[in-house]
């Protein structure tokens, strides 16, 4: 799991605390709360197995965001 902001990982300045890489389903289950996966390519870089953890925990699903005049695809986990 590569994560960007002050946890384990590679940092960005421009895209703190946005976590980029999750690898398996099991990873994205033990994500906590409040945490919010993206990446610059709608979602794509994601399997399909961790992409329907993600969005089995998520309220608002999958939104395109601009952060630092670039355009993100992110997921807010809820639960």
């Amino acid at each position: 799991m590569l994560i960007s902001g002050n946890s384990a990982g590679k940092t960005s300045p421009d895209t703190p605390g946005i976590i980029k890489c999750v690898s398996s389903p099991a990873e994205a289950r033990a994500l906590p709360p409040g945490s919010v996966v993206g990446d610059l390519y709608g979602g794509v870089t994601f399997s399909d197995a961790v992409a329907h953890v993600l969005e089995s925990r998520s309220l608002r699903g999958w939104r395109e965001v601009a952060i630092a005049d670039v355009s993100w695809t992110i997921i807010q986990l809820n639960r």
